[in-house]
């Protein structure tokens, strides 16, 4: 063999000795210089907590309920799950303790919603829904408007024409200041063509306390998320006046305020969240975790039941946040509710 070519087959052999040292072609591992792979969340290895900010009894407390039920019955998760309550100022109270003392900690859930928003703005609190990690947002129900069974009213006009006479007279139970439920009673106060400041909303901390006051007779209309109320209508405990969904409920006779000739519209949601702070892999594992839920016996049964909308998503959550806080706070300041 010529003196080149055993230089050239030498230069070969030394190159592909290098190669294989350093994981090039041919080593079965890989180089050195390559981004390692992202490391995959184990979680959950311990108990979970899911917060329902609000009192036993109501919307935020049953839809967290409901979420654990489903983790544990659908064997989704093999640890313990709980649900703790920490009512206060339409969800904000908890939601500050959560992002104050839990940052990082993906075992510390929180559910809110479009009252948590409506809250923060008129209670111009710190501690915001922007601040959390989105999980999933979950659902999606229709406020109802009701009455006690022995009320006089029988419709939506019967309403707007008692609040057409003197609203301070129409008192209305409901959730916290400031959130969705409060943010209906000022809708139709504003359509009976009467200024807003002349409201007489009385704000509960939990559906089941506003449900008490509503049959007992102590307000003279209640709005809720219908799910909350549906038990005391069906057992005609509550009359039912009208929803406020633009469609009608499968199987639910009550009118949508549209077919009473009142031209509102207005459905509320919930929200599953982490903390602040919590690693991009556990993320991706709640969402999973979340989805998996959804698409269980447990959930799509309380859809069922519950006449909920089924709105599950766990995209672009943070963009559909910052939209509702824009469009809620130019709502209520035109409503007169930020002060």
């Amino acid at each position: 063999m010529p003196r080149s070519m055993r230089r050239l087959t030498a230069l070969w052999a030394a190159l592909a000795l290098l190669l294989a040292g350093c994981g090039g072609v041919g080593s079965g591992a890989p180089a050195t210089s390559a981004p390692a792979a992202k490391a995959a969340s184990d979680y959950p290895t311990k108990a979970i907590d899911v917060m329902a900010p609000a009192n036993p009894g109501g919307g935020f407390d049953s839809t967290a309920r409901i979420f654990q039920k489903a983790l544990t019955d659908d064997k989704i998760v093999s640890v313990n799950v709980t649900v703790s309550n920490k009512p206060g100022a339409g969800g904000t109270v908890g939601m500050a303790e959560l992002i104050k003392n839990s940052a990082g900690d993906p075992y510390k859930l929180i559910m809110v919603g479009r009252v948590t928003v409506g809250s923060q703005i008129t209670g111009k609190t710190e501690a915001k829904v922007s601040q959390l990690t989105p999980i999933a947002r979950v659902m999606a129900e229709t406020e109802v408007i009701v009455a006690p069974a022995s009320s006089p009213f029988n419709s939506i006009k019967d309403v707007i024409d008692a609040l057409k006479r003197d609203p301070k007279a129409v008192k209305i139970a409901g959730g916290s200041a400031g959130g969705i439920d409060h943010e209906l009673a000022a809708l139709l106060v504003k359509e009976a063509g009467k200024d807003v400041k002349d409201l007489a909303y009385v704000p509960f901390a939990g559906g089941g306390e506003a449900a008490a006051a509503i049959i007992g007779g102590q307000v003279q209309l209640g709005i809720s998320g219908y799910g909350e109320f549906k038990g005391q209508i069906d057992a005609k405990q509550m009359k039912a006046i009208a929803i406020s969904a633009d469609q009608k409920l499968k199987s639910v006779s009550i009118p949508t305020l549209k077919e009473g000739g009142v031209n509102i519209g207005l459905t509320n949601w919930r929200l599953l969240a982490a903390p602040p702070g919590i690693s991009e892999a556990d993320t991706a594992r709640l969402k999973e975790i979340a989805t998996k839920v959804h698409d269980g016996k447990t959930w799509q049964e309380a859809i069922e039941k519950n006449s909920w909308f089924d709105s599950f998503t766990t995209e672009n959550l943070i963009t559909f946040v910052a939209t509702e806080q824009s469009s809620l706070t130019a709502t209520l300041t035109a409503l007169g509710l930020v002060k």
